[in-house]
């Protein structure tokens, strides 16, 4: 067999069994998704409750109105999420309205996110080939597909930290064709090089300012969502900028315009978002939250409750504690954070030899590719991406130190998007045999736990049966 027809074989394989991964992952969460009972997963009750609210309302409320509902919608935490900068209630919840009308007593508020998953699977299937790398983003972390099997706003944060990654990657797409030429056009030279790799910038036509406004609004969103997937937009920021840097200088006005366009729309949503709040409350939000914290808290973490009887771990600063205090009652704070990365929660299961391994795996393939990305002249973006995802970690450390204790995986999902990233950047690594078979190996095993294990974990067969037999 010629080394050709090897090589060809291998990279089939690689895009068959990875495609099989990320079916198998849609399978799975689809199951949960329909088969687990409402309460099982993590804030489900409240949030099922934003969603219902939202079917019939278009706009964020005032977090203090009254007669309308709005206080079901609050956790024990004393917020709703209704009020949350966030979108997702507002439009999903139109969707899940839709599934309501004909699912009985199947979960019609989990499909949004059913639909969401579907998206990022589609477009996976569509890409593998030509964009291997992107099994690094969505191929070999379990809580990157658990968290589109239940009501999440998580959902639609990663959904378009994705999308920013996968356009800030390849070179063909939405994002480079709308800084370096007109929508549709992939211009190239006669060596075959696209504009976007000469830089440059033809005059700005109304097809690119149309797909500035359309990136606009994703980056907006992105600005709305949760703060810990600013990561992805630190990245984009800074390879966008290094692209400015290194354009022709009869080139950058054009394109510094572009940029400004996208930033600008990206801003003004957020500041639109900004200006709603400032409407309802003027420059006392933190009073209006204060006073809702009391009405709805729980007693242990309700303000108004004597200090010695609220939870220890809740609001740990503002008490006193120090960030030594606060390891010192979480001392297993990183091992927890890792299982519900890994897995789906962070309860120990028994199951420690598979942490273990993937602890091992996730390092291999991060070290590999930090080596080579280093050996190619690609130090300073590893070293970015590095200190990128330590601030991931240190905002979660921060959340739980601040706040409350969580220590949860699904805050350094963003982690895996910005590795995505670098595995772009390392095409050639990508393309070796050893380096494939590692990553493949890491998502098989992601795929046979979740399924085989952390599905009989959130399927409760009584449920099940319950719902055939209504």
């Amino acid at each position: 067999m010629n080394e050709d027809l090897k090589t060809r074989i291998q990279e089939k394989s690689f895009v068959y069994i990875s495609a099989l991964v990320i079916i198998g992952a849609f399978v799975v969460v689809a199951m949960i998704s329909f088969l687990s009972e409402l309460g099982v997963h993590p804030d489900e009750f409240d949030v099922k409750a934003c969603m219902d609210w939202c079917m019939n309302r278009c706009f964020w409320p005032d977090m203090r109105l009254t007669g309308e509902g709005l206080g079901d919608t609050f956790s024990g935490y004393g917020y709703t999420k209704v009020c949350n900068y966030s979108p997702y209630f507002l439009i999903f919840s139109k969707i899940a309205y839709v599934f309501k009308q004909f699912m009985g007593a199947l979960p019609y508020y989990r499909m949004p996110n059913l639909l969401l998953m579907a998206v990022i699977c589609v477009y996976m299937l569509k890409k593998l080939k030509d964009h291997n790398y992107l099994m690094l983003g969505f191929g070999i972390c379990i809580q990157a597909w658990y968290i589109f099997s239940y009501v999440t706003a998580d959902a639609e944060d990663f959904l378009l930290g994705f999308l920013a990654i996968a356009l800030l990657a390849d070179k063909d797409s939405l994002l480079w064709r709308t800084l370096y030429g007109s929508l549709g056009d992939n211009q190239s030279d006669t060596d075959g090089t696209s504009s976007a790799e000469t830089g440059d910038v033809p005059g700005i036509s109304l097809r690119v300012v149309l797909s500035c406004i359309l990136l606009g609004v994703m980056y907006g969103l992105m600005l709305l969502g949760k703060p810990y997937y600013y990561a992805t937009l630190a990245l984009t920021f800074i390879v966008l900028l290094e692209q400015l840097i290194k354009s022709e200088i009869n080139n950058r006005k054009q394109l510094l315009a572009r940029y400004i366009l996208i930033a600008g729309i990206a801003f003004a949503i957020l500041a639109g978002r900004a200006a709603l709040d400032f409407h309802y409350y003027g420059f006392d939000k933190a009073g209006a939250e204060q006073q809702m914290s009391e009405q709805y808290s729980d007693y242990d973490k309700n303000p108004l409750t004597p200090i010695e009887d609220q939870e220890p771990t809740y609001h740990m600063a503002s008490k006193g504690y120090s960030i030594v205090d606060f390891f010192r009652y979480s001392p297993d704070w990183f091992e927890l954070t890792f299982r519900s990365y890994a897995s789906y929660s962070v309860y120990r299961d028994g199951h420690d030899l598979y942490y273990k391994i993937m602890a091992g795996l996730y390092f291999l393939i991060y070290l590999w590719l930090g080596i080579y990305l280093c050996n190619t002249g690609e130090k300073r973006i590893f070293i970015i991406v590095t200190l990128l995802n330590i601030g991931s970690v240190v905002a979660s450390v921060l959340n739980s130190y601040l706040i409350d204790c969580q220590p949860q995986g699904r805050y350094l999902l963003p982690i895996t998007l910005t590795t995505c990233y670098l595995g772009a950047r390392a095409r050639e690594l990508m393309n070796h045999r050893g380096f494939r078979a590692l990553v493949l190996i890491t998502a098989c095993l992601s795929l046979l736990y979740f399924g085989l294990f952390a599905s009989r974990k959130l399927i409760d067969l009584g449920y099940v049966r319950s719902l055939f037999n209504m």
